[in-house]
């Protein structure tokens, strides 16, 4: 079959990558022709998705290949650094790193807040996020990427969701990853790398339907103000991010400039 698969030549890492939109993502970039690197606490599911992504490049003949690192936590140091640390001696480099782990995060009251929950979910959405991107770039070439799948809020883009009520832990987190994908891409631009934040917006996942939905999920639209808002499914969030990840450079620049 000939095809013109345009990750062929990159290796391409996703966190959170055993189901949801880490899972979509790697699918899309199997699609494509990329060495794919999943990573996840629970082993089951990168399996499944590696069997599903083995499937797909059997399907489009491409040379692609899947690595999977089971048991590794993105707010666990040494765990992340024992990852790369075989990367570089077993693969070589990383292209493109997607930061998409991440937790639904306690839902209470700022008053009932727990300062263990409220630690894990920032340790796992900014501190993951920061450890992760930091032991990448040090085996990323010049031309990288790094993408953080992210949720903004108003105070950054007036048409998307406000902070959400009862979720202080996941709400806070954001706005700090946020700053830090944008720092990060200041110091990096003279480098040739590229660092981006995406929002897929309010997805249907299995981790929404295990936290927070489908009861509290319609209460966090309401309160935050836009109750029109709605739900997506993992694929249409999957494609809206898309232009962030696949499309050509061109397109990724529009994309900035417009948002400045």
């Amino acid at each position: 079959m000939d095809r013109d698969f345009k990750f062929a030549d990159k290796v391409v890492l996703v966190t959170g990558s055993g189901t949801g939109i880490g899972q979509a993502i790697a699918k899309k970039f199997a699609e494509n022709g990329a060495t794919i690197i999943l990573l996840g606490r629970r082993k089951e599911p990168l399996e499944e998705t590696k069997s599903e992504l083995e499937n797909i490049i059997a399907t489009s003949g491409s040379l692609a290949k899947i690595r999977i690192f089971p048991g590794v936590d993105v707010s666990d140091e040494a765990a992340i650094t024992n990852m790369f640390s075989t990367i570089s001696k077993e693969i070589g480099i990383v292209d493109i790193l997607v930061n998409n782990a991440g937790v639904s995060g306690p839902v209470k009251t700022f008053t009932n807040a727990d300062f263990v929950e409220f630690k894990n979910c920032v340790s796992i959405h900014l501190t993951g996020t920061f450890w992760t991107s930091i032991r990448g770039l040090q085996i990323m070439k010049q031309d990288g990427k790094i993408v953080t799948i992210s949720t903004f809020f108003t105070e950054e883009n007036r048409y998307e969701q406000r902070p959400y009520r009862f979720r202080i832990p996941y709400t806070a987190s954001q706005g700090a990853k946020n700053r830090l994908a944008e720092a990060l891409s200041w110091e990096l631009a003279h480098k040739g790398i590229k660092s981006l934040a995406t929002n897929p917006g309010p997805v249907h996942s299995d981790r929404i339907y295990k936290t927070v939905y489908p009861k509290a999920a319609a209460e966090f639209l309401r309160i935050g103000g836009y109750p029109d808002l709605s739900s997506v499914e993992v694929e249409k969030a999957t494609g809206a991010i898309a232009r962030g990840l696949f499309d050509d450079e061109v397109a990724v620049e529009h994309d900035c400039l417009q948002a400045c």
